[in-house]
């Protein structure tokens, strides 16, 4: 089971009080991949190419927790790309970034969807803007497969670079069973 969690929870800020928490840093076939964790949970998957980059950028957002690297956060990173589904994640936003990031979830591998249309499959039609926004401020990607929003026909927008955007909904794709392609 996930946790959806808004940013005032006690459980948030009791982990950024006093939190030890672990990272683990691979190589995938998208690119050097930081993964942060607390316990069972991941609460942050990054792609940096250098471990210096992930470390820095979860001590911005982690200053009074501990971090340290240990070999179950590690294999953490093959498992996200071999059994997602295994891997149990916190999210950590606002109410309205909550429903956006939950709604990414039901998108099926290989398919894509535009901010408009999530929009109004989250009943907030005139909300394009808002959702490119909290589509753009998730910070579990894959588990949150924020990569398979796009714009009219093209793709847009993605914090990790569009080649990478591209790499991974073409992997995607490329494993979808052929008796559900869309043609």
């Amino acid at each position: 089971m996930h946790l959806w969690l808004a940013s005032h929870d006690a459980r948030v800020r009791s982990l950024q009080s006093k939190g030890k928490l672990e990272y683990g840093y691979d190589r995938t076939p998208f690119g050097g991949c930081f993964v942060i964790t607390s316990g069972e949970y991941l609460l942050g998957l990054y792609f940096a190419e250098e471990l210096d980059i992930g470390i820095t950028a979860m001590g911005e957002k982690w200053p009074a927790s501990t971090l340290c690297r240990t070999r179950q956060a590690d294999q953490m990173i093959p498992l996200l790309l071999d059994h997602p589904e295994a891997v149990r994640f916190m999210a950590i936003g606002t109410p309205f970034q909550l429903t956006v990031w939950e709604f990414l979830c039901r998108i099926p591998k290989g398919m894509t969807m535009t901010y408009g249309e999530v929009a109004a499959s989250i009943g907030r039609p005139s909300a394009a803007r808002a959702v490119g926004q909290a589509v753009g401020s998730n910070e579990i990607s894959l588990l949150i497969p924020c990569h398979r929003v796009v714009s009219h026909g093209k793709l847009t927008g993605y914090r990790w670079g569009l080649e990478r955007k591209r790499a991974l909904l073409a992997w995607e794709f490329s494993q979808r069973d052929p008796l559900q392609m869309p043609f």
